[in-house]
């Protein structure tokens, strides 16, 4: 995720921010996105973005998070800050239920993003498309059982309706 955000980055409409944390806990590291029209900002700590390079699956998935509101544009909707807390428990990183819609949209928008196609491929465990994709195991289980739900299949695949050419 940080060589995506790299490759997004022009460095006048989409810019990343990096500030110095002392976290050393990886669920206390903090990103944020900021969107006025076409300008992107990521705002993220230091830590985060270098454990994310080394490959942490938890800190690719806040990049890919962050990403996904910027993608389903939740900045257009309204201009509130929400924040989306994180504790450890006794399996690792856990996360409270997302306080908003536009939150567990950014979930499955990072999900969908970083393991693609291969969701729909039975071939491939939650385990193993989570490790390969750097992303959290449990909502790549839930987005694997969606899009293999028939309805989802047949949503998909629905012929969409032609439009006819406009010329003005």
């Amino acid at each position: 995720m940080p060589d995506v955000w790299e490759e997004l980055c022009d460095g006048e409409r989409w810019t990343i921010k990096r500030y110095p944390a002392n976290q050393i806990e990886a669920y206390k590291r903090k990103a944020g996105v900021i969107a006025f029209g076409e300008k992107v900002t990521l705002t993220v700590d230091n830590g985060l973005l270098e454990k994310a390079s080394e490959g942490c699956k938890f800190s690719n998935f806040i990049l890919a998070h962050e990403l996904g509101h910027v993608a389903l544009d939740h900045h257009a909707r309204n201009l509130v800050t929400k924040n989306f807390q994180l504790f450890s428990g006794p399996n690792g990183m856990m996360a409270n239920i997302p306080p908003t819609l536009e939150e567990l949209e950014a979930n499955y928008a990072a999900v969908f993003f970083q393991c693609g196609i291969l969701l729909e491929d039975i071939l491939w465990s939650a385990s193993r498309l989570a490790e390969r994709a750097c992303s959290d195991l449990l909502y790549v289980t839930k987005a694997q059982a969606i899009v293999r739900l028939e309805v989802f299949q047949r949503a998909l695949h629905k012929p969409s309706a032609s439009r006819g050419r406009v010329v003005l």
